[in-house]
């Protein structure tokens, strides 16, 4: 009797340890997929598809807001509004940016090297700096918002509009933040999924919201804006409350607040490159909007609702960027230099690829997908010509997010700055401006210098690559 109670209290505790075993392999999958898996094509795939995901349902988010927008009376005002808002909401998002950027870099790594608890203390650093400047930034935006459109050249009602659009998204920046933080520290892990459901949740509410507004309750741009807020408060919770769970493998704990100088310090100084270059192209893209908004209304609407259709094609490669950024910090971390490498190889050619393929399906239907947006036949057709212009350099913009993607990930990021900043104030601007100045081309101009700007910074980026040397930094 003895031996079977001793045979059955083994055989529970087997089962025991491989139900732990299962729990520890599942937990391990994706860091065998950064660092082990042979196919790296195929871990690719399978990292970067939900992030494609989430921005995809983005930017179809952003389609449906242009959407409900395009059929309302002030359809041209609200729409230019919006397009001068994104360059100054970009402005002081960068920060954060800035600091996720820092955090996949710092955190990737020391995972990599199995450095766990330092990885949680950096996850720490990161919450409290994204909860600080998003209060800070929320005052400032709310604050700031109708003299800098009053500066960018906007008036009447589209001067009305962009204020009211500004200030209620100011509200929304602390979520951001917050966000953006659980995202890095999610990704590090090499975690693409969790993040991908939240957004898929802050989306859904979002759509749903934006045509409850607008239609029906007729808040018109205010609507839009406010439903964006909503829709990012909802999924905050979970993710405070994700990043502090015992459960998840990487959690921050009430002893990782105990930030030193060094840490806080190196922190500082990948995330300054990356803010830096962020505000810097968004001041920039501040500047070009206010170029176009002199050609007028219709062209700054155009342009926005051009955008929305090009970003379609971002998508995939801004995922496969981000992507990238962690596989490189994770095999740099694990002393795994080659594999470091080749995984840039990887993403540059899967990004061309569907850059190239994403080309050859919209081309066709190009001014069918810009009527869906706009009910102004003067705007449509200055859409459609910007598109043309745009879709021509898609490949060279992949080409660019995997160099953001292999800097940043190696801890580069002075690099990523140099390309992002050099790319506007050194090339775009100062071609926009002597296209206007010394040419007739009128608002063609600003979409040759965007094409040639995107040739030579692509140049560039390849002779800072050579630098990379994929060795440990952290």
């Amino acid at each position: 009797m003895q031996k079977v109670v001793f045979f059955v209290i083994l055989n529970v505790l087997n089962e025991k340890e491989k139900g732990k075993s299962k729990v520890k392999k599942t937990k391990k999958d994706k860091t065998w997929l950064l660092l082990h898996e042979p196919n790296l094509y195929k871990a690719f795939l399978i990292l970067a598809a939900p992030v494609m995901g989430a921005n995809l349902l983005k930017s179809f988010h952003d389609l449906v807001d242009t959407y409900f927008i395009g059929q309302m009376e002030n359809s041209v005002s609200a729409q230019a509004a919006i397009s001068i808002s994104w360059p100054l909401i970009n402005i002081l998002i960068s920060f954060s940016i800035g600091l996720t950027v820092a955090g996949i870099a710092i955190i990737s790594q020391l995972l990599g090297a199995e450095r766990k608890e330092e990885g949680q203390k950096y996850a720490a650093i990161l919450l409290c700096f994204s909860i600080c400047l998003g209060i800070v930034i929320n005052a400032v935006l709310f604050a700031i918002a109708p003299e800098v459109m009053r500066l960018m050249g906007a008036e009447g009602e589209v001067l009305s509009c962009a204020v009211t659009y500004l200030r209620i998204r100011s509200f929304e920046m602390i979520f951001v933040f917050i966000f953006s933080t659980f995202q890095a520290v999610r990704q590090s892990q090499g975690d693409t999924v969790t993040p991908v459901i939240l957004s898929v949740v802050s989306v859904a509410v979002n759509i749903v919201l934006t045509a409850f507004f607008i239609q029906v309750c007729g808040l018109g741009i205010a609507g839009a804006a406010l439903a964006t807020v909503i829709g990012q408060v909802v999924i905050t919770p979970v993710c405070l409350i994700m990043l502090f769970s015992s459960k998840q493998e990487l959690h921050i704990r009430r002893e990782s607040f105990v930030f030193d100088k060094a840490s806080v310090g190196k922190l500082v100084k990948i995330a300054a490159p990356s803010a830096a270059s962020q505000a810097l192209s968004s001041l920039g893209f501040l500047v070009l909007q206010a170029f176009i908004l002199d050609f007028g209304a219709e062209v700054a609407a155009s342009f926005s609702i051009g955008n929305k259709i090009s970003n379609l094609l971002l998508i995939p490669v801004s995922a496969l960027g981000s992507v990238l950024a962690a596989y490189v910090g994770q095999n740099i971390g694990a002393g795994n230099k080659e594999r470091a490498g080749e995984a840039y190889r990887v993403s540059r050619n899967l990004g061309i690829s569907v850059a190239v393929i994403g080309i050859l399906v919209i081309y066709p239907f190009r001014e069918f997908l810009l009527g869906l947006l706009t009910n102004d036949r003067l705007t449509l057709s200055y859409a459609v010509e910007y598109i043309f212009w745009v879709l021509l350099t898609q490949p060279l913009m992949s080409v660019f997010q995997n160099y953001i993607g292999v800097f940043n990930g190696s801890g580069n990021t002075k690099f990523s700055f140099a390309i992002v900043t050099a790319r506007l104030w050194a090339v775009r601007l100062p071609l926009i401006l002597c296209f206007k100045s010394f040419t007739d081309f009128g608002r063609s101009g600003i979409w040759y210098a965007m094409c040639i700007s995107n040739l030579i910074i692509v140049i560039f980026g390849h002779m800072l690559f050579k630098h990379v040397n994929f060795e440990k930094k952290i």
